[in-house]
């Protein structure tokens, strides 16, 4: 099927009621597009008008034979069996005459003779005669045709004439004014199918096909034809044609190909408008914001062109309002022969910019542009991605900034370009920021730059790990003049680029030279989405100071509030787990962490999937969750390479050493030990995290002597930084295990007393190991009263790992004080808890020392009739009592209140005449949990 083909479509299709040649009127006139159909209909009314023994003489207007005279007669008379092999007789005296230079013949001989001819025609059999493209009919065959439409009433001849609509050119104004007075012209309009028309005829083609009931195929057929076609008789007869053929292979709705795109272009190139075609494609490349006047100021002003343009796509069933239908739209568009796409693109977006439609589909066209070109030039993109960017159009900010990147002539222009497009693509595109870094460093060194621009650098630089960079250029921004507007910016790029160094805490983030007094009359003219946050940042170090944990956490929590998701960097939320760390506090971000993690889902952006992802591995290796651990530190890996982390790859690194070494993989933690960190991890608390894991890895391994070394490398690091953390970094409690196990307890008991003193206030897990540290450093008879301590602040710290390492040794206490009861249900709490954390290091302690009891006690369950005194409730309650549960873990897990628990407790020691929970460990043990098996 090629593109022209004509469909053979029945006519009262294109014309209801219209099913028969044999019309009283005598003359019809049709009047449609090129492919409207009127060459169907012509056709059909010939075939029907044959099939019932009449003669069809046909003729076609051409438009190079219009200056032909009586061309279109000549085509009705000219074979033998319709002028008896005489045909010169007609046209004898045809020719004009000196007196009619307009070429009509003189006199009305002609004419008559033609007639004459026709009437005896007819006489034998009824004629019908057809004119198809009356608009290029010569003009003596005109007037023939005039001459014969008025003589018609009366005899066996019809005519049907066909007139092309929406061409440039039209020789038969005139003439279709004169015909249509007559009383007997029947007027045939055609329009594009309805998809009421198209199922009738879809429902006729389609009874062959085995499926469903055919009326309600061929709706749904008739639905997706008109849409994909908009009633156009070609289009439609194409796409059902192919559904007709695609069927019987399983095809199951009519589908858009390369035969009807070719098809569509066509059609468009055949209007015979100058113009049409290329407006056409202008039209489709404005899609849904097309209309006449845009359209016309496209074309250069000319809305003339504008309205024959859609008026003729209308007529090929093109247009759904003003806009071209999606499938001809992108034929039209995709045209390899259109040569001018680009500028019309370029054209297209002026346009939509002027008209104030929103930026992104003025980026879509310039982006499909693929440069920028008159009437465009790059300060004019750069303000139209200025504007983008202050309504958080990151997406179609970006495209335009890389046009106007590649188009800038100056340095200054690229500069401006770059930086706004480092603005945009900062937290979505490292490759990007790593392709602008040496052009923008360059142009900050040459002061090209203002000075918020620098700044925003500095914070890029930061996080995407150039940090010698972000260094050079540290100096010349905190010198360098600047507006008060820009003041926000220069102090947020301090305090980042100090936090992710790992900057001490006392230490106020914007630097020493700007002393955070509350007069300072230059905080008070900050402007920006960040002229906030300098308050914030200034007033944590003042709370740290003053020991006020509630305080600090209390503007973390600030911070991490304020992050929207559409326009926040990821300043706030990396002050804020700076606060919440250094005071103890980072899970407490854990739920605002799950909540911007599903908020990212929809926007991912590399920077914020890995640093939450980072931030969630601490929260869960502080929790005891070391698979969880992993799992995120290969999320945040995976999105941000080692080597872009920079400064923050000694904290990463340190992390991930401590996952693998508690999980018993020693040999990965060495493979992470043995990459390369880069310098600038180590000029903060970044590299103190670096070698205090990898003494723990050391200690772990029986290095013993180069733990010993990490572990005071930790201690003068952190003097050179003038600060101590010791619930946050306690290399106190890793020294003091490094000289127990050397043998030095006097030492180990030295650095722990002081551990403790240095400790704040609140409880932290440190101050659990730190206990349970200091049993095992004294004497025997204080083993266990301090390793009960130690759980308990551990377990109301929530860190299993360490609670469980403690039970560990309460265990071992219990088995040498003969407590073996106490021991085997203290022991197997700890291997459940180091299972639940996956801790495989302490498993494999744990079974190198196999169980540390019998697995049951020589007591019989008969030697305690004391038991049958106490209810199942309080039963239930002494069993936890002995397995080492606090009161309130004891409330939660039977559902009752921690007052209820303690009741319970009295009534228990009553009955079993105990005075408190150690008797009742020693003595009912064994038989406790005799009976609970039994039970």
């Amino acid at each position: 099927m090629t593109p022209f083909a004509e469909q053979k479509l029945p006519p009262h299709l294109l014309v209801p009621g219209f099913d028969t040649w044999r019309e009283e009127s005598g003359l019809i006139f049709v009047r449609g597009a090129r492919y409207a159909g009127k060459t169907t209909l012509l056709n059909a009314l010939g075939e029907r008008a044959a099939e019932s023994g009449a003669l069809v003489l046909w003729a076609t207007g051409w438009p190079g034979e219009h200056g032909l005279p009586h061309g279109v007669v000549r085509q009705f008379l000219e074979t033998p069996e319709e002028t008896n092999g005489h045909p010169d007789e007609v046209f004898a005296h045809a020719g004009p005459g000196p007196q009619d230079a307009d070429g009509t013949p003189p006199g009305a001989a002609f004419p008559e003779r033609a007639y004459r001819r026709l009437l005896d025609l007819a006489g034998r059999r009824p004629v019908l005669l057809a004119v198809d493209d009356l608009n290029y009919v010569d003009a003596p065959s005109q007037h023939f045709l005039r001459y014969l439409a008025r003589r018609l009433k009366g005899t066996r001849i019809r005519l049907v004439l066909a007139e092309r609509t929406g061409q440039a050119v039209s020789y038969c104004e005139d003439f279709r004014t004169d015909v249509m007075r007559l009383p007997y012209t029947r007027t045939v309009r055609l329009r594009p199918l309805t998809a009421d028309q198209l199922t009738a005829w879809i429902g006729e083609q389609i009874r062959a096909v085995p499926g469903p009931p055919v009326r309600t195929a061929a709706r749904r057929i008739a639905v997706a034809v008109h849409e994909l076609s908009g009633g156009n008789v070609q289009l439609a007869g194409l796409l059902t044609a192919k559904y007709l053929a695609a069927a019987g292979r399983g095809g199951t709705a009519p589908a858009v190909d390369a035969e009807f795109r070719e098809t569509v272009r066509a059609m468009v190139d055949d209007i015979d408008v100058p113009g049409v075609s290329r407006g056409a494609r202008a039209a489709a490349v404005l899609g849904r914001f097309c209309s006449a006047r845009r359209l016309g100021r496209l074309l250069r002003g000319d809305t003339v062109l504008a309205d024959r343009v859609l008026r003729a796509l209308d007529d090929l069933g093109m247009l759904r309002g003003p806009q071209v239908r999606q499938h001809a739209a992108r034929a039209l568009v995709e045209d390899p022969d259109f040569a001018g796409l680009p500028d019309v693109h370029l054209a297209a977006a002026r346009v939509l910019f002027e008209d104030g439609v929103p930026v992104e589909h003025v980026a879509r066209h310039l982006r499909a542009a693929g440069r920028i070109g008159r009437p465009w030039d790059p300060p004019l993109v750069l303000e139209v991605a200025h504007r983008a960017l202050e309504e958080g159009r990151t997406e179609a900010a970006g495209t335009l900034l890389r046009l106007a990147r590649t188009a800038a002539g100056t340095e200054e222009d690229r500069a401006r370009a770059e930086i706004l497009l480092l603005r945009s693509e900062w937290l979505a595109d490292p490759p990007l920021v790593a392709s602008l870094v040496p052009s923008l460093t360059a142009a900050a060194r040459n002061n090209v730059l203002p000075a918020a621009d620098i700044a925003f650098l500095v914070r890029a630089l930061t996080v995407h790990g150039f940090p010698d960079r972000a260094e050079e250029l540290l100096p010349a921004l905190r010198t360098a003049d600047r507006k008060p507007q820009e003041e926000a910016e220069v102090l947020l790029a301090e305090a980042l680029h100090g936090v992710w160094q790992g900057v001490p805490p006392h230490r106020v983030p914007p630097g020493p030279h700007r002393p955070p007094a509350r007069d300072d009359t230059s905080r008070r003219l900050l402007t920006g989405p960040y002229a906030w946050l300098p308050t914030v940042l200034h007033r944590i170090p003042r709370l740290l100071h003053a020991g006020d944990r509630q305080g600090v956490v209390f503007a973390a929590e600030q911070l991490l509030e304020g992050i929207r998701v559409k326009s926040s960097g990821v300043e706030p939320f990396l002050f804020a787990c700076w606060a919440l760390e250094a005071v103890n506090a980072l899970p407490q971000a854990r739920k605002r962490c799950l909540e911007l993690a599903g908020e990212f889902d929809g926007r991912p952006s590399p920077v914020w999937t890995s640093l939450l992802a980072a931030v969630q591995a601490r929260i869960a290796f502080a929790s005891g969750d070391l698979d969880g651990a992993h799992r995120r530190l290969g999320q945040a890996l995976a999105h941000k390479s080692w080597q872009e982390w920079g400064a923050k790859a000694g904290a990463l690194a340190g992390l991930l050493v401590e996952v693998l070494t508690e999980r018993g993989r020693h040999e990965e933690a060495a493979d992470v030990l043995d990459r390369p960190v880069p310098p600038a991890a180590f000029r903060g608390l970044n590299g103190v995290r670096y070698v205090r894991a990898r003494g723990r890895h050391h200690l772990a391994a029986g290095r013993l002597h180069a733990a010993v070394a990490d572990f005071e490398n930790c201690r003068d690091t952190l003097a050179v930084l003038d600060t101590d953390l010791p619930a946050v970094v306690p290399w106190r409690c890793d020294l003091a295990e490094a000289y127990l196990r050397m043998g030095d307890t006097a030492g180990a008991r030295h650095l722990l007393e002081e551990q403790l003193g240095e400790l704040p206030a609140e409880e932290t897990a440190a101050e659990g190991v730190a206990l349970r540290l200091l049993a095992a450093a004294g004497p025997a008879e204080r083993r266990i009263p301090g390793l009960k301590l130690s759980a308990e602040k551990l377990e109301r710290a929530g860190s299993r790992l360490q609670l469980a390492y403690t039970l560990a040794e309460l265990a071992s206490a219990y088995r040498e004080a003969a407590r073996l009861s106490l021991a085997r249900t203290t022991i197997k709490r700890a291997q459940r808890l180091a299972q639940q954390c996956d801790a495989g290091r302490l498993g494999q302690l744990l079974a190198l020392h196999g169980s540390p009891v019998a697995p049951h006690d020589d007591v019989p369950l008969a030697d305690h009739t004391e038991l049958a005194k106490l209810s199942s409730a309080e039963r239930r309650v002494a069993l936890l009592a002995i397995r080492g549960h606090t009161n309130r873990e004891i409330s939660t897990r039977l559902f009752i209140t921690p007052s209820t628990v303690e009741q319970h407790l009295t009534r228990i020691y009553r009955k079993l005449r105990v005075r408190h929970r150690e008797d009742l460990e020693d003595r009912f043990s064994s038989a406790l949990v005799g009976l609970d098996a039994l039970t």
